[in-house]
């Protein structure tokens, strides 16, 4: 289970009743940490993943640290030039789940055909990816994804849109819109052997397939 907004366990902003805007709102501490340790007790280890993105402060990672949720690495954000991108996959720790793109993302194609130039450049030489063609666009989308599978990062998620290397119409969710999210479905034509077998290739090869334990 993922956990949005990870933050608001460690603080809140409240916004007192019946304002009519958030101008005098404050920030107020949570108690996140009381929170998970019964959620612990009772349920032993929990599963969950810990949406960490944005601006995130000292106590949230010491929270973070304390329940020993992994957070989350979004592939897109990474390429701004600075090597210690935390998001680019060489800078990922084993406690995390690695993310080509979330809901709210573009397309790992339809991202990447609207990045400019530069950045487009910048994309190829941070993931030293050799001998990419523009017109090729696909190719390059499973090169990104064989790279992420290749992190230290225990998890990774791999939207079934980049794995069909489809474009910003099979975007799932654009934030502060209206009218068109959440309305992406696949055909069962494009569900084929022989994309489940380039899945599985990636997977192997990355040590992130397991087969099946009957016993």
């Amino acid at each position: 289970m993922r956990i949005d907004h990870f933050r608001g366990f460690d603080e809140f902003y409240a916004v007192p009743w019946g304002s009519l805007d958030a101008v005098n709102g404050k920030w107020m501490k949570a108690y996140g940490k009381e929170l998970f340790n019964v959620l612990n007790e009772q349920f032993g280890n929990i599963n969950i993943i810990a949406e960490d993105l944005g601006i995130i402060t000292e106590s949230v990672i010491k929270l973070k640290e304390h329940t020993l949720f992994p957070g989350m690495k979004v592939l897109q954000f990474a390429f701004d030039n600075n090597p210690l991108n935390p998001y680019l996959p060489e800078n990922y720790e084993k406690n995390c789940v690695a993310y080509t793109g979330t809901h709210d993302n573009d397309t790992l194609k339809g991202w990447f055909e609207k990045l400019d130039e530069s950045t487009k450049d910048c994309v190829i030489k941070s993931l030293g990816i050799n001998g990419y063609e523009c017109t090729d666009t696909n190719t390059l989308v499973y090169e990104i994804i064989d790279i992420l599978s290749q992190s230290r990062a225990n998890l990774c998620i791999v939207p079934l849109q980049d794995f069909l290397c489809l474009g910003s119409e099979a975007r799932m969710n654009t934030p502060s819109t209206l009218g068109n999210n959440w309305t992406w479905r696949v055909k069962k034509e494009l569900l084929t052997d022989d994309l489940a077998e380039k899945i599985k290739t990636i997977a192997v090869k990355n040590g992130r397939y397991k087969t099946a334990c009957i016993t």
